[in-house]
């Protein structure tokens, strides 16, 4: 069923910088979205970084993201509404590919470590899988001042490895996961298209 995303929500993660020279960075994303499958998500990602030349930008971010699912079927027990918790933590390299003025086109690539539990209230079970992922996406960035540079990642595009460990409960064996992504399907979905901003120390 097509997704519809209701509404989404920007928020600045900013700080006040008492010296204005220096090369960090700090920003991130918050979204909240809900479908017609009657899913709602919270989603937030906050990341920190550094500027090490005009070209190059290095970083750590987390990510933090709540689902809730009304009427899932599970084997065995029937439709249960689900709760799933998303966080984890990786580093990310940038490199500007093109700058068109005040604005850039950059490949972002990024190496993290992913939870995701599923929590059941129905089905009095909470289980946890975990994985470790890589990618390579394309960006853009707009400095809307020295200070404040608007960005958003392009998640329908690029390249992504991942190893999955193994939850027998889940139904998940070890196993490596390569591919690409292409597709300009809904492109606005905030699943696939992340918008935030960071803020230049």
């Amino acid at each position: 069923m097509k997704k519809l995303v209701l509404t989404s929500l920007l928020t600045v993660f900013a700080v006040s910088a008492a010296n204005a020279e220096t090369n960090y960075f700090v920003g991130g994303a918050a979204a909240i979205a809900t479908d017609n499958d009657h899913a709602t998500v919270l989603a937030v990602a906050p990341e920190f970084g550094w500027k090490m030349d005009s070209n190059w930008d290095l970083g750590v971010a987390a990510r933090f993201a709540y689902d809730h699912k009304d009427a899932i079927t599970v084997p065995g027990v029937g439709a249960v509404d689900v709760e799933t918790y998303g966080y984890g933590a990786g580093v990310f390299a940038r490199y500007k590919v093109a700058q068109f003025g005040d604005v850039k086109l950059l490949l972002k690539g990024s190496v993290a470590a992913d939870f995701t539990t599923y929590h059941s209230d129905d089905a009095d079970k909470t289980e946890t899988a975990t994985m470790l992922n890589a990618a390579v996406i394309p960006m853009i960035t707009y400095d809307l001042t020295e200070s404040f540079t608007l960005y958003a990642d392009l998640n329908f595009l690029g390249v992504y490895a991942g190893y999955n460990f193994k939850n027998k409960d889940l139904g998940i064996d070890r196993s490596w996961e390569f591919g690409a992504v292409a597709n300009s399907d809904n492109v606005a979905n905030t699943g696939n298209f992340k918008i935030g901003f960071n803020y230049n120390f």
